[in-house]
């Protein structure tokens, strides 16, 4: 259970969710009672569970193999001490087998039936030492009730498995002893109680360890579970909270910056500019003979072309100049730092693209053009609206013109 722990952050009741059932731990087998949990738990520690199951292997090896050392001085070179080496033999070559394949495979160590064969095979042939000595057969037996606990607390395994190996450990104890020395009803109840106790409190103690380890684990799964909601609601809140700021900022049809977001840009653009005393320019744009595109193939047609001219604006125009929808057909775009001459040049390039830019509507392509006024700002002027107006005079001017120009004032 220590090791387990180690693994396991220490998690306040505070961290468990709503789904209880799925955690139920029996009472008698200490596992989860929701199959697929179970199965979870094991597989996350089977590397874990198969370096303790590998470890109490090798000193049961080991052990097996240096208690042939007693019975050679106790027997010598007879069939007797033979017999018993070949028993030790045997069970050390299943250990070793049974090593193999969990060190290949570590989740073997969480399936019950495979320590489960080797330890009835192995006691089995251990009941052959009550027939090669029988002149120690209450050392056997006091041996027998120090290996009943062990099958609880050191090899790992269900416990279930295990009270089922100890109970048939008990009762093959008790016919090998009647076999060897036959006793008394009452010696043999009162052996038979006595091999009770060690599987009681092994029971129970191997039964407490993996109920708090299963709550441990629970805890931690359902602390991880709260943990991956709230960040998945984190991630939702984050996500609206996106779309309402671009809702709030940006035109839903062209996707550029709407009336109040392009005059807090402004703002910090024209303060920019008189602490620095850069130059300002603005560009108002208005598409010649909309109407005719409304009226000819509708209203959709029309958004339509509204959403590629703005397409157009962001390729055309520059990463710093600052692009929004005035309203209907028109778009505004703030340059910083930007002469009025260098400012005409830009639109003029885009006016021309725009014009040269066919754009499909359905299975037909359309030409648009445009009309722009050019206005920079003055040292005094301290609102947008005064150089939208004087913007707006210069594109009027530029209709009056003829269209599909830019006009500067």
């Amino acid at each position: 259970m220590n090791e387990l722990s180690k693994h396991m952050p220490e998690l306040p009741p505070a961290a468990l969710t709503s789904d209880q059932s799925l955690w139920k731990i029996s009472a008698w087998s200490g596992e989860f009672v929701d199959r697929q949990a179970e199965h979870e738990y094991l597989h996350k520690h089977s590397q874990l569970i198969a370096r303790q199951l590998l470890t109490a292997l090798a000193i049961w090896a080991i052990l097996m193999l240096l208690f042939a050392i007693p019975d050679y001085h106790a027997l010598g070179p007879t069939p007797a001490f033979w017999e018993s080496l070949a028993m030790r033999g045997v069970t050390c070559l299943l250990i070793g087998v049974l090593a193999l394949l969990v060190a290949r495979s570590p989740i073997r160590a969480t399936e019950a039936r495979w320590i489960t064969m080797l330890e009835l095979i192995a006691i089995s042939l251990f009941m052959g030492v009550y027939q090669l000595r029988p002149e120690i057969v209450a050392w056997i037996v006091t041996l027998t009730l120090i290996m009943l606990i062990s099958l609880f607390i050191f090899l790992p395994n269900r416990v279930p498995a295990v009270l089922g190996v100890a109970l048939y450990m008990a009762v093959a104890t008790v016919v090998a002893v009647h076999l060897v020395s036959p006793r008394s009803p009452g010696e043999m109840a009162a052996l038979s109680l006595l091999l009770l106790v060690p599987i009681g409190i092994g029971w129970a103690a191997a039964l407490r360890t993996q109920i708090l380890q299963r709550k441990q684990y629970a805890l931690w799964r359902q602390a991880q579970q709260a943990n991956e909601a709230l960040s998945r609601e984190m991630d939702e809140r984050a996500r609206l909270q996106e779309a309402l700021v671009k809702q709030a900022t940006t035109d839903p049809l062209t996707g550029l910056n709407n009336r109040r977001q392009y005059e807090t840009l402004f703002a910090t653009e024209l303060a920019r500019a008189q602490r620095k005393g850069n130059a300002l320019a603005l560009c108002i744009i208005d598409l010649d003979h909309f109407k005719q595109v409304n009226d000819t193939w509708g209203h959709s047609a029309g958004d339509q072309v509204l959403r590629d001219v703005a397409q157009l604006c962001r390729d055309n125009f520059r990463a710093v100049d600052i692009l929004g929808r005035l309203g209907g057909e028109e778009f505004v775009v703030l340059l910083p730092d930007t002469d009025l001459p260098t400012a005409a040049h830009i639109a003029r390039r885009f006016i021309e693209t725009l014009a040269a830019t066919p754009i499909a509507l359905g299975a037909e392509d359309i030409r648009i053009t445009a009309t722009a006024g050019v206005v920079q700002r003055d040292p005094d002027e301290e609102q947008l609206e005064s150089l939208v107006q004087r913007a707006d005079k210069a594109l009027y001017e530029g209709k009056r013109a003829g269209r599909n120009r830019v006009i500067t004032v």
